[in-house]
This record gives C-alpha cells, structure tokens and sequence, in this order.
C-alpha cells in the first residue's frame, strides 16, 4: 500500500519533513493500539511494534489509533508522533481531571444516533460539541429508521440543531441509506463512527465494509439501550480505498474544552450577543433576547438547559484543572526543597 492510500498528504509530509525526515526511520499508521505495542502500517506492510518508553509516558506523544508514527525498521520500534490534523478529544470518565483522545486524524465524525426509545437529540448536541472541536466534519446518522413511523420528522428536528452538519437517515437492519454515506468519503479519507452503545454502530459498518468485522450485540428490551460490544479502536480498510475508524461505544459525553460550543449552539451565542446589557443573567433583564425567545418559543428550553449545562461541566472541569495544576507545583516545589544540593568544590 501507499502512504496515500493510508491517508498521507501534504500536512504529514511537512510534519515528516520538520521532524524527522531522516533515513533510518518510514512514516507508518497506527491502525491498533494494545498494551504496550501497536499495529502499525507503512509501505513495507504491517508489523507489530513496541514504543519507546519516553513516548508512552507522556501523555502529549502517546500514540493513538490513526496518528502517523516515526518507524525504526529493525527491530520495528515507534520512535515518535507526527502532529495531528485533527484529534476526538473528551474528559475521560471518572473522577480524574484528564483528557482522553479516542482517534486521530479523522476526516468525517459520523455521529450515530437510534431512532427507538434511546433518541435523545441533547445527546445529539453534546457528541456535535465534541466533533466540531475535533476539527473533522460531523455528519448526523439517524439509524434504525425501520422502527419510526415519523422518521422524516426526527430528520427536520435533528437539522435545526445540527447547523450545517449533513443529518441521514439509515437503516442498518434493511441496509438501507448505506450508500448515502459512502458518498461522503473518498479514497484516503479517514471516517469514525462515534455514538452511544446499542445505536447501531458496528451493524452499519459491517453494512459499509460488506462483511460482519464488527460483533453486533443485542439491545435491552427494557430501554432500548445495548451493552459495549467494540471495546477498542481500530482503522479498517473498506474495498472503496477509504479507511473507517470504529469508536467504542460512549456513554459519558463530556467534551474537554469548550472550542466546539461555539458551532454547536451558534443560534444561542448570537442570542446572547444580542442582549442589551453585557452581563445579562437571561432572567428578568429588560432587553433580554434570550428570554424573549424563550418566551415565543423560537429557543427551545430544552436546547438551552443543556447548552447551560455543558457551559457548567466546561467551569467545573476548568476548576479542577485548576486546582490540579496548583497541587501539582506545590509537590514540584516540596520535592526541590526536600533534594539535597550539591556543595561547590
């Protein structure tokens, strides 16, 4: 294979070229990552290799699934990673204030929603903040369309919020719309399918790839919800030439920074914008646009209760950072003052 037909181009040959560059290393992919090692694709072919310590303690330089790789030949040992185009970055779960990076160099966000009793546009909005922030293009998939008899109507609801970001309807069950999102990609284009467990994500990959690669679970009766059945990120080559990174199934939607608010909630932003003093609370204010559109209903409350919510996460999250931050340089200083310094000779 090529370097293009993994994704290569002009932004990794100038990454290439200002850090590395040099003969005893090739660029490759990392299509898996394990514990401790990686699979990693160059022009020579696949090969399973280890990374150097120094890389996988720092979090910055961590390899992920999809970044391009600095590769030693022999033996295979990942030396470094080239800048990314673009990242899916969210909170990692739990109480820890740290950033996790699900994928790198994605070209397309496919978020996948079901159309059954787990359809929840808020969630919607929260996986848009994530995906716009990314820096890759978003595209809304409603899946499941065999089970809602007003489908059209889910379609028109999801793209007043979607702001300009592509809504589909498809059904995985019926291999129906598959076509539609293939014409989204192109050949080295990289797409990931990111979306809450049981909404149809790995049915509809194996619909794209025409094979059954993904293990398809069962959903719950009870609430329409399923268990995780993709429990790691890997790359997968599609016949097409386009590559299709398959996201586990995410149940905590916290995004990391507060980049990807603005296109999410453009139509409140400019609300707000137009509200006659500065530091309006969108209360009782006189001159108040935003609750004036809520009062007529062209906002809806719904919409703008989570908009405030991820506007909370996003401060509670900056806190903690900094109060981490704070912690960790007063252990920095404790430790310098507990070494002992050497005496001058």
């Amino acid at each position: 294979m090529t370097l293009k037909e993994l994704g290569w181009n002009d932004f990794f040959e100038e990454s290439w070229q200002a850090k590395f560059g040099s003969n005893d290393v090739v660029p490759g992919r990392v299509f898996k990552t394990h514990r401790g090692f990686y699979t990693v694709w160059s022009e020579s072919g696949k090969v399973e290799a280890p990374a150097r310590g120094k890389l996988i303690r720092d979090p910055a330089t961590r390899p992920v699934t999809g970044d391009w790789v600095a590769l030693e030949v022999d033996p295979p040992t990942v030396r470094g990673t080239l800048s990314r185009r673009t990242q899916v970055v969210r909170k990692a779960p739990g109480e820890e204030t740290v950033s996790q990076v699900l994928g790198a160099n994605i070209d397309t966000i496919f978020i996948v929603a079901g159309l059954d009793r787990d359809f929840n546009p808020r969630r919607i909005e929260r996986f848009l903040v994530i995906a716009f922030e990314s820096g890759a293009q978003p595209v809304v998939v409603l899946n499941k369309s065999d089970v809602c008899p007003d489908a059209a109507a889910r379609v028109a609801e999801i793209e007043e919020i979607a702001h300009g970001a592509p809504v589909f309807l498809t059904s995985a069950y019926l291999n129906q719309g598959i076509d539609t999102l293939r014409s989204q990609l192109k050949p080295g284009d990289t797409a990931g399918f990111m979306g809450s467990s049981g909404v149809g994500k790995s049915h509809l990959i194996n619909c794209l790839l025409g094979t059954d690669e993904r293990a398809v679970g069962a959903v719950r009766e009870s609430d329409g919800r399923g268990r995780h059945t993709t429990v790691g990120r890997d790359l997968l080559l599609a016949e097409d030439g386009w590559l299709l990174m398959d996201l586990p199934g995410v149940r905590a939607v916290e995004p990391w920074s507060a980049k990807g608010v603005d296109q999410t909630f453009t139509d409140i932003e400019e609300l707000i914008a137009q509200c006659r003093f500065r530091d309006c609370s969108h209360g009782s204010e006189p001159g108040c646009a935003v609750a004036s559109a809520l009062a007529s209903g062209s906002l809806d409350k719904e919409r703008y209760e989570n908009y405030l919510k991820v506007q909370e996460d996003l401060k509670k999250l900056s806190k903690r950072q900094k109060e981490k931050e704070s912690i960790d340089s007063q252990r920095s200083r404790e430790a310098a003052r507990r070494t002992p310094r050497r005496k001058r000779r």
